[in-house]
C-alpha cells in the first residue's frame, strides 16, 4: 500500500510539474561574470546545461565581464587559448538545443578600459561570429552602444545595451562609425522610442554595470571593511587595523573608479537612463559587474545583480535588498508565465558537482492589466489645407534679424528661410500610395522618420530647420552661445539638396533624389505629429544606388575591404563625389556621410560611394564672427565663395576617409578624373541645377549661386591637383585578412607599389596600383593586416621617399633590397622570414599591438593657437597681463601627439617686468620616454625677500614695494620622462641656472644695502652659473586641466646643481607639492581640495634667491608673496568649492561658486629656535563662463593683513 501511495505521490508531482512547465511562455537565464574557469571547468555553464535543461522557451543572456582579465588577447598571446576554452564553454551551453544566447560585453572584454579595448571588444565578437553557432549572438555589434530591442514571445522585450561604452575613455565608436546610434542623444532617442512602443510589455533592461548594487561597486563598505580590510582579501584574515582600513575605502568614494556607480560618468548614465525608464510600468534591471547574487527594488523597479559567474565577492543587506548572496557561485532565472506573472529566481551551484539548488523564488511582478498610453487626441481642431501651401523654411532667422546681428552674424540665406515657398502637402496615408512610420531617427540637430511605402522601400523624412540645442554642451545650451549657433543655420541653404542632385546627375554621380513637402497637422503621424506638424521636411530614399539595392555603410565596406581581397572600392567615383563636395563648399563630410551601392563581378564586389546629408552644401556667412574664425582657428568655414580657397581646409572633416578610399590614385589618373568632371558640369548643367530650386528661391540669388559654382569649376583643375599634392605626401596601402604579395620597384624615377592577391604560386590580380613620384611622396605605409605575407622590395628611389612596412598577423616573407629607407614592423614571436638590405631597421616587438591599424590614427592636423591671454591682480605684482601660443604636431604612432611646445609671456605693467616661459614635449623620443624642456626667463623677479628665518617681521616705517627683490635670472631644464603608467611617471636630466643682478635697479630696495641683513654685496652682485640636474616623478590623473572636480597632482622633485665659478655653491635640495580634488557628484555641486607641499635644502650654504619661501606663491593666503623664506618647508591647504548656481547670463553663462580656504605654513633654519606655524583664512568667489575661462576673486586674511587675488584666465590664485 505505501508502495502505491509513493507512487501515486510521484505521478501527483510530475503532473503538477508538467503544468507549471506549461504555464511558463518564457524563461529567461542571467549569467554574469562568468570569464574565467574555475579549477579547469566552468560549473556554472555545465549547470544551467545539463540540470536546466535549455528549450525553445529558454533565452541565456550573458551580462558581461565573458573573458578576464583584459578580453580576448591576440593569437600570438600566450593566454589566447585558455580564453577560446572559456568563450567555448559559454557557447556550449544551449548547443544542440533551440535556446538562445546572447553575449553581452562587460568592462573586462573592453580590455577593462584600456586604449586597445575597442580592438579587443571586436576580436571577441570576430570569434564569437566565426564559431558560426546559429542559436548564439553577440551584441550589441561593433562595440555600438545600442540599445539593441530583443523580442521574447509576444509579451516580453529585452533591450541591450552596451554600458561600457558609456563609462570607456579611450577609443570608442562615434560619429564616423556605422553605430545606429553615434552619441549618447542618439542612444536616448531610440531608448525612449523602444520603451514607448513596448509600454504593454515586461521590459528587461540588459547591460553589465548594474543600476543600483549593494556591493563593491555599489559603494558599499561596512565596519568590517574599516577595522579588518583584509577579510575582502581572505574571509578569515582578522588583522586589525583601523584608520589605515579606512585609507582604500575612502579613497575609493573620493576618487572613485570608472567601474564604481559613484564615479561621475558611471552615475550620469544611471541617472540619464533611469529618468528615461523611470514612468514604464513593468521594468527589470539585469546586470552583473559585482560578483555576487542580488535583487534589490526601489520605488519603481526591479534590479537584478547576476555576477557570480566564476567569482564571487562581499555584497551588503539593506533596505532595499529582497535576496542577498555573496558565498556562492550561481546565477539568476526569470519565468514568465501565460497570465503575465514574473517570478525571479536564483540558483547558486556547487563548484564541485556543478549541481545547481534553488536558493530563492520569488513572484514579483503582474503586468496582465498595464496602464495604457495616452496617445494623440482625435479632437484636435486640424487647420484645412490644400494639396498645396505657402510656406517658410525658417521665418525666424529673417524676422528675428537685427542690423548688429546681420553685421556679426552675417546676411547669409535670411532672405531665403523666410520665404513663402509654394510646397505640395504631405499626407501620410496618401503620398505615393501611403506610407507607414517604422523608427524615429536623427541626430543631435534634425529630425528624422524611417517610412515604408507599399513596396516595401524605404524612405528618410526630415525636418529642413534644426535645433542644434542638443548638439551643445550643456553649458552652452539656454544662452547667447545657443542662439548664435541657433542662428548660424542661416548660413546653410536649405534647398541646396534640389540642385546638388541635378549636379550629382551631371557629373554621373549616384545620388538620393529629394523632394520637399510640407508636413500638415496628420494624425496619422501619431506621438510624432508634433515634431514634424506645420515644418518643411524633405523626402528621399534611403537605398539611393543605381539599381535601387541596398546599401552598405562606410565601416561595413571598409570591413568587406580588409576581410577579402576580392573586394575593392572604385577610387574613381569615390574622387567625383569628393570633387563635387568641393565645387558646393561642403566640409561636412565624414564617414557616416556616405552609402556605397554594391557591383558584383563575378569575381569580387565593387563599391562606389553615394552621398549623403548635405546639410552644409552651399554654406556662406558674410558677418565679422565667421569671417575671423575662418581665418585660423575654422578655415573651412570660408564658405562658396568664386575661388576655392585652400583645400585641404574643406576636408579637415573627412582627412581618414580621403586618405581611406583614395589612396591608390596617381597623379595622371586624378587630373583626368577632375578633367572629365569639370567638363560635365558645363555652364548649361550648372544652370539647369540651381533651377531646380523654386522659382521664388531661385529669384533671391539663383545667379549669384551660378556664377559662384561657375567660378570654383574654373578654378577646380589647379585647387584638385593641390589636394592630391597634400594626400600623396604620406600614404597607407591596406593588404586584407588573406593572402598578398605586395611589391615595391623602380619604374624610372618613380616608384611602383603592387598590392597582389596571392594564393601559392599563383600571384592572382592586382589590387592595388600606383606610381609614386619621390619628390612628392614622403612616405608609404605598408598594411600586411592578417595572412601570410609577401612584402618583395628592390627599389632604389632617391632617399625622399621612406617605407614603413607593417607585416600583420600571420607568417610574413621580406625580401628588402635597394636603397630605399625602410621600417619592418611585426611581432618577433612569429615565424617570420627576413631578408633586409642595409636600409632597413627592423622594429619587431613582442608586443601585439606592433601589428595595428586604425585609420583614424593614420593623419592629423597639426595644431597652432594664439594668442592664449592671461589677466590677474594681487597687491605684490599689480596687473599682469599675458599671452601666449600653443604649437602640437602628431607623427606615426605618438600618443597622444609628437610634440607639443608651449611659449608664455606675462607683464607686470606697473613693476616694469616680464615673464617668459617655454615649455616643450616631444613624446616616445625613447621607448615609453619622453623629452621635457622647460625654460624661464625672468626680467626682473618679482619676488619679495624679508630675510631668512620663520619669525621675520615687517618694518612699519618701510612700505612693502622696500622688500621687492629685483633680480633676474634664466633656468633651463633637458629631462627625460619615463611613463611607468598612464598617471605615472618619473624623470630625469640634466639642469641649468644663470642669476644676475644690478644694484642700481635695488637701491630702493632690501637688496640696496645687503650689509643690512646679513648678506654681502659683492655676493648679491655677483654673476652666478650653476649646472647639474633634475629628478622625480609625476602623478596626474586630474579630469579637467582648467577646473579640476577629482583626482590628483603630485610632484616631487630632487635637483642638485654645481657652481660654474667661485661665487657659486653648490645646490641640493628635495621638493614636493602634492594636490587631492574630491568630488562626490556628477556633475560637482561640492568640491574639496587638499593640498600639501614641502621642501628641504641639503647645501651648507644658502643664497636669498634659491631659498624655499612660503606665501600667497604656494597657498599661503593671507601673507605676502615669499613672505618666509628658510632651509626647508612646509605647507598644508583645505579648500572648498561650493557651486551656487549656473549663470543663465545670456552673454556669459557659466556656473558660479564661493571659495572658503585655510591655509597653514612655517619654514626652517638652521640654527633659528622657532615652533610658530602660520595661519591664514579666507575666501571669495568663481566663475567659469562656458567651461572655458576661469575668473576668481579671493581674500585671504592673516594676522599681518589681508590679501587680494583676483585671475582672468586659466589660474585660480595667478602670481608672477
Amino acid at each position: 500500500m505505501k508502495y502505491l501511495f509513493a507512487l501515486l505521490l510521484l505521478l501527483i508531482v510530475h503532473v503538477l510539474s508538467a503544468q507549471t512547465n506549461d504555464s511558463i511562455t518564457e524563461r529567461i537565464i542571467l549569467i554574469g561574470d562568468a570569464g574565467a574557469l574555475v579549477n579547469g571547468k566552468h560549473p556554472v555553464a555545465s549547470a544551467v546545461k545539463n540540470h536546466l535543461h535549455p528549450d525553445k522557451k529558454t533565452t541565456i543572456v550573458y551580462l558581461g565581464d565573458n573573458l578576464y582579465q583584459f578580453g580576448l588577447p591576440d593569437e600570438g598571446n600566450r593566454n589566447y587559448n585558455v580564453s577560446r576554452t572559456v568563450l567555448d564553454s559559454q557557447m556550449a551551453v544551449a548547443a544542440n538545443t533551440p535556446a538562445h544566447v546572447y553575449m553581452i560585453p562587460g568592462n573586462h572584454d573592453w580590455a577593462n578600459g584600456r586604449s586597445y579595448g575597442w580592438e579587443t571588444l571586436l576580436r571577441q565578437e570576430a570569434y564569437v561570429n566565426l564559431m558560426k553557432e546559429k542559436n548564439v549572438e553577440f551584441i550589441p555589434k561593433e562595440g555600438c552602444p545600442g540599445p539593441v530591442e530583443v523580442p521574447i514571445g509576444k509579451d516580453v522585450v529585452m533591450i541591450v545595451f552596451d554600458s561600457q561604452w558609456f563609462l570607456h575613455q579611450n577609443d570608442k565608436p562615434g560619429v564616423e562609425w556605422d553605430c545606429p546610434c553615434k552619441t549618447q542623444n542618439e542612444f536616448m532617442i531610440q531608448l525612449s522610442e523602444m520603451l514607448r512602443k513596448n509600454y504593454n510589455k515586461l521590459v528587461i533592461m540588459a547591460c553589465h554595470h548594474p543600476f543600483m548594487s549593494n556591493g563593491i561597486h555599489g559603494g558599499y563598505y561596512g565596519l568590517k571593511q574599516h577595522v579588518f580590510p583584509f577579510t575582502d582579501m581572505k574571509k578569515n584574515l582578522w588583522i586589525p587595523l583601523p584608520v589605515i582600513g579606512s585609507i582604500y575605502p575612502i579613497s575609493r568614494g573620493v576618487f572613485g573608479s570608472p567601474q564604481d556607480i559613484s564615479y561621475p560618468a558611471y552615475t550620469n548614465m544611471v541617472n540619464t537612463i533611469r529618468a528615461e525608464t523611470r514612468l514604464h510600468p513593468n521594468i527589470i534591471y539585469a546586470t552583473g559587474h559585482d560578483h555576487s547574487l542580488q535583487l534589490l527594488k526601489d520605488t519603481s523597479h526591479y534590479y537584478i545583480v547576476s555576477g557570480s559567474g566564476c567569482h564571487t565577492s562581499r555584497a551588503e543587506k539593506s533596505k532595499n535588498s529582497l535576496f542577498i548572496n555573496s558565498d556562492s557561485l550561481g546565477f539568476a532565472v526569470l519565468e514568465i508565465s501565460k497570465n503575465k506573472t514574473v517570478t525571479c529566481k536564483f540558483y547558486t551551484v556547487d563548484i564541485d558537482s556543478e549541481t545547481p539548488k534553488e536558493a530563492y523564488s520569488k513572484n514579483i511582478i503582474d503586468f496582465s492589466k498595464p496602464p495604457t498610453l495616452k496617445e494623440d487626441t482625435a479632437k484636435l481642431q486640424i487647420p484645412p489645407y490644400t494639396d498645396y501651401y505657402e510656406a517658410a523654411a525658417g521665418l525666424r532667422y529673417k524676422q528675428k534679424a537685427s542690423g548688429l546681428k546681420r553685421l556679426v552674424l552675417g546676411n547669409n540665406y535670411r532672405d531665403v528661410w523666410g520665404q513663402p515657398v509654394k510646397l505640395k502637402v504631405f499626407r501620410l496615408k496618401e503620398e505615393q500610395g501611403g506610407f507607414k512610420i517604422k523608427s524615429i531617427g536623427g541626430g543631435k540637430q534634425t529630425k528624422s522618420l524611417t517610412l515604408e511605402d507599399k513596396n516595401g522601400k524605404e524612405w528618410a523624412l526630415r525636418t529642413i530647420d534644426k535645433d542644434p540645442e542638443q548638439a551643445l554642451p550643456e553649458n552652452l545650451r539656454n544662452t547667447m552661445a545657443s542662439e548664435i549657433v541657433q542662428d548660424m543655420i542661416s548660413a546653410a541653404q536649405p534647398y541646396a539638396p534640389l540642385p546638388i542632385a541635378s549636379l550629382a546627375a551631371s557629373a554621373q554621380i549616384a545620388h538620393p533624389t529629394p523632394k520637399f513637402f510640407l508636413v500638415p497637422e496628420d494624425l496619422a503621424f501619431g506621438v510624432y505629429r508634433p515634431m514634424f506638424a506645420n515644418k518643411v521636411c524633405m523626402l528621399e530614399p534611403k537605398d539611393a544606388s543605381w539599381d535601387g539595392t541596398d546599401t552598405k555603410g562606410s565601416i561595413t565596406v571598409f570591413n568587406d575591404m580588409t576581410e577579402d581581397n576580392n573586394k575593392r572600392v572604385i577610387q574613381t567615383e569615390v574622387l567625383k563625389a569628393r570633387l563635387l563636395d568641393f565645387l558646393i563648399a561642403d566640409w561636412d563630410r565624414h564617414m557616416d556621410q556616405f552609402k556605397w551601392g554594391v557591383r558584383d563581378t563575378g569575381r569580387g564586389k565593387l563599391y562606389y560611394p553615394i552621398p549623403k546629408d548635405r546639410d552644409q552644401a552651399f554654406f556662406h556667412s558674410d558677418g565679422l564672427l565667421i569671417a575671423y574664425l575662418s581665418r585660423k582657428r575654422l578655415p573651412f568655414l570660408k564658405g562658396l565663395k568664386y575661388k576655392i580657397p585652400d583645400i585641404k581646409h574643406l576636408a579637415v572633416v573627412s582627412k581618414d576617409f580621403d586618405r581611406l578610399f583614395l589612396n591608390e590614385l596617381d597623379s595622371k589618373e586624378w587630373d583626368s578624373v577632375t578633367t572629365v568632371f569639370r567638363s560635365e558640369l558645363t555652364d548649361t548643367a550648372i544652370q539647369k541645377a540651381v533651377k531646380q530650386m523654386p522659382p521664388e528661391i531661385y529669384a533671391l540669388d539663383g545667379k549669384e549661386t551660378v556664377e559662384k559654382l561657375i567660378g570654383r569649376r574654373n578654378d577646380l583643375g589647379k585647387k584638385s591637383m593641390k589636394y592630391y599634392d597634400f594626400l600623396a605626401k604620406q600614404v597607407t596601402v591596406l593588404g586584407s585578412n588573406k593572402t598578398e604579395l605586395f611589391k615595391v620597384y623602380n619604374e624610372g624615377k618613380n616608384v611602383r607599389v603592387q598590392v597582389l592577391a596571392h594564393e601559392g604560386k599563383d600571384s592572382g590580380f592586382v589590387m592595388y596600383d600606383r606610381l609614386f613620384d619621390p619628390n612628392k611622396t614622403k612616405e608609404i605605409r605598408l598594411y600586411g593586416l592578417r595572412g601570410n605575407d609577401k612584402f618583395d622590395i628592390t627599389a632604389n628611389a632617391p632617399k625622399k621617399t621612406f617605407v614603413r612596412i607593417i607585416g600583420g598577423k600571420g607568417d610574413d616573407t621580406f625580401h628588402i633590397n635597394g636603397n630605399i629607407k625602410n621600417y619592418l614592423y611585426d611581432l618577433n614571436t612569429e615565424k617570420n622570414y627576413v631578408d633586409k638590405g642595409k636600409f632597413s631597421r627592423n622594429r619587431f616587438s613582442s608586443k601585439t599591438d606592433v601589428n595595428d591599424y586604425d585609420f583614424t590614427d593614420q593623419y592629423q592636423y597639426n595644431i597652432f593657437h594664439f594668442p592664449r591671454i592671461n589677466l590677474g591682480y594681487n597687491v605684490d605684482d599689480g596687473f599682469m597681463f599675458g599671452f601666449g601660443l600653443w604649437y602640437r604636431k602628431y607623427a606615426f604612432r605618438k600618443t597622444p601627439f609628437s610634440s607639443e611646445q608651449r611659449l608664455s609671456v606675462l607683464f607686470a605693467a606697473g613693476q616694469k617686468a616680464i615673464q617668459a616661459k617655454y615649455k616643450a614635449l616631444f613624446v616616445d623620443v625613447l621607448p615609453k620616454t619622453d623629452a621635457v624642456i622647460n625654460a624661464e626667463l625672468m626680467n626682473p623677479a618679482l619676488g619679495n625677500f624679508f630675510g631668512f628665518g620663520n619669525n621675520t617681521t615687517i618694518n612699519n616705517d618701510s612700505t612693502i614695494k622696500y622688500y621687492r627683490a629685483r633680480y633676474k635670472d634664466i633656468a633651463g631644464d633637458f629631462l627625460f620622462r619615463y611613463k611607468v603608467a598612464s598617471v605615472f611617471s618619473v624623470f630625469a636630466g640634466p639642469s641649468i641656472y644663470r642669476y644676475w643682478n644690478d644694484q642700481e635697479n635695488n637701491k630702493d630696495y632690501i637688496l640696496g644695502k645687503p650689509s643690512h641683513i646679513g648678506l654681502d654685496s659683492n655676493d648679491v652682485y655677483s654673476v652666478k652659473a650653476y649646472a647639474g640636474g633634475k629628478a622625480g616623478f609625476l602623478i596626474y590623473n586630474l579630469n579637467n586641466e582648467l577646473f579640476p572636480t577629482r583626482g590628483i597632482s603630485w610632484l616631487t622633485t630632487f635637483t642638485q646643481l654645481q657652481g660654474l665659478n667661485k661665487a657659486s655653491s653648490p645646490l641640493t635640495k628635495l621638493e614636493s607639492d602634492m594636490t587631492v580634488y574630491a568630488s562626490m557628484s556628477f556633475p560637482a555641486k561640492w568640491v574639496t581640495v587638499l593640498r600639501l607641499g614641502g621642501g628641504h635644502i641639503f647645501s651648507n650654504s644658502l643664497e636669498y634667491f634659491q631659498a624655499l619661501t612660503l606665501g600667497a606663491n604656494n597657498y599661503l593666503r593671507g601673507f605676502r608673496k615669499n613672505r618666509f623664506s628658510g632651509n626647508s618647508l612646509a605647507y598644508g591647504s583645505l579648500e572648498f568649492r561650493i557651486k551656487l548656481f549656473d549663470s543663465k547670463s545670456y552673454v556669459l553663462p557659466g556656473q558660479v561658486g564661493l571659495v572658503a580656504f585655510n591655509d597653514v605654513g612655517r619654514v626652517w633654519l638652521k640654527g633659528e629656535d622657532s615652533h610658530r606655524w602660520h595661519y591664514a583664512y579666507g575666501g571669495g568667489f568663481y566663475y567659469v563662463p562656458y567651461n572655458m575661462v576661469l575668473v576668481s576673486a579671493t581674500v585671504g586674511f592673516s594676522k599681518e593683513e589681508h590679501i587680494v587675488n583676483f585671475t582672468l584666465g586659466t589660474k585660480l590664485n595667478l602670481t608672477f
